[in-house]
């Protein structure tokens, strides 16, 4: 019996629409608490804590909606590659989202010890979270349009994540142990600048699974 591809393309618009705003609500948020650390803003949590609610519910809507196309539509080898990659993808983000809402946890612990922060953790976290931006938009427009990963791109932002992650340990390591309120605050900038390299890996990784999926073979990224 061949594939029933009745209604798939449909249904596949409609996924990577949803999927497209997905990203977008996850940038948003994510550059709330970002942004939120630099300014030692405790306010931003709850607004995460809201989003990360919503996202469970976006999570499975989708998730539900994806599997629904496995079941009535039969696709073709290709197709199950990229459904797969969707199915990730929306895991992927809700991570993101996981991650924001962490961080903007932290920003208020910090907001409540810390007086100010160094320049030289600032910097970095904004340096990595400008890289970690950059990916979500590559990928966002790939997985909504079709794309191929531009390997290369990928590659280099991921790369500077990397490099900003290790300035920002160095500035941690050399600092005094009072410095940002002492230890408590100095392990919250620690969880921070740990999300945002879990979170730029995350999506590093996406990339790999959706050249996969348009290909048929891997690619090394990370």
């Amino acid at each position: 019996m061949p594939p029933i591809r009745t209604g798939l393309d449909e249904r596949m618009k409609n996924i990577q629409q949803e999927l497209k705003e997905y990203f977008e609500e996850a940038q948003h948020v994510y550059a709330d608490a970002i942004e939120a650390f630099t300014k030692l803003d405790s306010q931003v949590y709850s607004e995460a804590k809201a989003v990360r609610a919503k996202a469970r519910e976006v999570n499975w809507d989708l998730t539900n909606d994806l599997l629904l196309i496995l079941s009535l539509n039969q696709p073709l080898m290709k197709d199950l590659r990229i459904v797969a990659t969707y199915l990730r993808a929306v895991d992927t983000v809700e991570r993101l989202i996981r991650h924001a809402r962490d961080i903007a946890r932290s920003d208020r612990s910090l907001d409540e010890n810390a007086d100010e922060l160094p320049e030289a953790i600032v910097e970095p976290v904004r340096a990595m979270h400008a890289s970690l931006n950059a990916l979500i938009d590559i990928t966002a427009d790939c997985l909504t349009s079709g794309a191929e990963v531009p390997a290369d791109d990928v590659r280099e932002h991921w790369k500077a994540v990397k490099a900003s992650h290790a300035d920002a340990v160095a500035a941690l390591s050399v600092m005094k142990s009072d410095t940002m309120g002492g230890k408590a605050a100095r392990l919250e900038v620690v969880n921070i600048v740990n999300r945002v390299d879990r979170s730029a890996y995350n999506i590093v990784r996406l990339n790999g699974m959706w050249h996969h999926a348009l290909n048929n073979e891997n690619i090394i990224l990370d």
